[in-house]
């Protein structure tokens, strides 16, 4: 145990209300508070943030969390966290927030799990990271699916639009009587092409119309409105558009009256490029860092060519490289950073071994203080028989039962939980590595769903991909992709400092052995 006293600070975090009237935050403020106390640092003060997201690092009490550290007299070694989840889940945030830390010589800490500035402790960082933002990505894509099916199904999903209101949790629209009679009001009135939106809300405020909140109406949630398709009955979102099942405001034909250029539908064409061309932004020319984007070419015949290119009147290097050559180079590249059966084996292996050790010197560290814990428990029963001979008067037996008993409760504070099964390594990691044993196969198994593909890609590089011209470049990959990098030039890079040599030969000699 660190017997240095040093000044740190707590920060808890929920993502939802239902959490906020649970215990969560009771139970991982106290644990961190023991935490603290094992390692001897004094807590200076507690930063709660009820009901935030950690999908960016844009929190209220964390950025306070952030700014306290900042101060020098407030002189803060470190942030302790019950969680990584609960820091951040998006590894870029992470990163970046860890290196403000740094700068103001603040150290990072989880309750749960084995993290510090040891090589190893930045590997279990780097590794829980990217499986926090994982995991949220994943969470992220089943809500988005369930919000698609309820939208296709005619449901709108999001607060109820000024005009509508919802009669009870979970349902449809349904028309606002007090609201709706103003909203029809606007559409006629602004389809007769004399009003513009700052007189629109004008007329609408003489005639009583205010916000929700009470406030005047203004030109811009008149816009907002008018621009509408919801008032028709159709749901417009994310390049989609489905009939709603509640009672439309206004007719279709009375909607698109009020639109600058009339009747309009959604254009499909840049969804379509945006599908044709993944590596779009993703990949940048390493001459003139320019993005990569891609268009098609139509031949004499009236066939579509399809190409990447970026601007070439500001590169030399600039050329259009059919999109089938430039991504067939690109599942080239991905085979190339694509980690080896033996790096994943000894990967896990290692990773596992941390992991489980981690938790047995929790388990002796416990049962030492159990044992601890006994002997006081048999003191403290020895002054309940010396009480009851005599030996001991009322006064004294008080004072010896509040000593022992406070020494009791000391020792119990020193117990860590262990009992925690909420993560997995085992499972994280045997997820992780179904995508990551055959990258090229992963991404190519993505060609009709876009949104996973980008995604995937996102879980791959950490920034953009250089281009030659020619071929791709190094770029600047995540831990389980950068730390295969450092194996096959080093492969002791995996190794353990601490004793875990052995356990690399093993394998390596099973291996050899097979």
């Amino acid at each position: 145990m660190n017997t240095e006293n040093k000044n740190g600070i707590i920060y808890c975090r929920v993502s939802s209300s239902e959490q906020v009237e649970g215990t969560s935050l009771e139970s991982q403020e106290r644990m961190c508070r023991e935490y603290a106390k094992r390692e001897n640092i004094s807590v200076s003060q507690v930063f709660i943030d009820k009901g935030e997201s950690a999908k960016t690092a844009d929190r209220t009490e964390f950025l306070k969390a952030i700014s306290f550290c900042s101060l020098k007299k407030n002189n803060v070694s470190y942030f302790i966290v019950y969680k990584l989840d609960r820091f951040a889940r998006n590894q870029s945030d992470h990163i970046s927030v860890r290196e403000t830390l740094r700068k103001y010589q603040t150290e990072l800490r989880s309750v749960t799990e084995p993290i510090n500035e040891s090589a190893t402790g930045k590997l279990m960082e780097g590794i829980l990271s990217s499986f926090a933002e994982f995991d949220n990505s994943i969470r992220t894509e089943r809500c988005v699916n369930g919000m698609k099916e309820r939208i296709k199904q005619g449901i709108w999903v999001w607060g109820a639009p000024m005009g509508y209101l919802r009669l009870q949790k979970g349902a449809n629209l349904s028309p606002d009587q007090k609201y709706a009679p103003y909203i029809i009001m606007a559409f006629e009135e602004y389809s007769k092409g004399t009003y513009t939106y700052e007189s629109l809300a004008a007329y609408l405020t003489e005639r009583g119309c205010t916000t929700r909140q009470g406030r005047p109406l203004i030109p811009q949630l008149v816009e907002q409105i008018i621009k509408n398709p919801i008032y028709c009955g159709i749901i417009r979102v994310w390049d989609m558009e489905y009939k709603g099942k509640f009672e439309p405001l206004i007719t279709e034909d009375l909607f698109y009256q009020c639109q600058p250029h009339g009747r309009k539908r959604i254009s499909t064409s840049h969804l379509k490029e945006n599908h044709m061309f993944p590596l779009r932004k993703l990949v940048v020319c390493q001459h003139c860092n320019q993005p990569m984007t891609g268009s098609q070419s139509t031949g004499r015949k009236g066939v579509k060519y399809p190409y990447y290119h970026h601007q070439k009147q500001l590169c030399t290097h600039a050329k259009f490289i059919p999109k089938e050559s430039f991504e067939q180079m690109f599942v080239e590249y991905l085979q190339e950073i694509n980690p080896s059966l033996k790096y994943e084996k000894l990967f896990k292996a290692i990773v596992l071994d941390i992991w489980k050790n981690n938790f047995k010197n929790y388990d002796e560290q416990n049962g030492r203080v159990r044992k601890e814990m006994e002997r006081l428990e048999s003191q403290r029963q020895k002054i309940f028989d010396l009480h009851r001979d005599g030996i001991y008067s009322n006064q004294e037996f008080v004072e010896q039962k509040n000593l022992l008993s406070k020494q009791i409760s000391a020792k119990s504070l020193l117990i860590q939980n262990t009992t925690d099964k909420s993560f997995n390594m085992d499972e994280a990691l045997t997820y992780c590595f179904n995508f990551v044993r055959d990258t090229a196969g992963s991404w190519q198994s993505y060609k009709d769903d876009l949104e996973k593909r980008l995604r995937f890609q996102k879980f791959i590089f950490e920034d953009i991909v250089p281009f030659s011209g020619e071929k791709f470049g190094t770029a600047k990959l995540t831990p389980i992709y950068s730390i295969y990098q450092d194996y096959l030039t080093n492969p002791s890079s995996l190794v353990d400092p601490s004793g875990l040599e052995p356990l690399a030969s093993a394998l390596q000699k099973r291996r050899s052995t097979r």
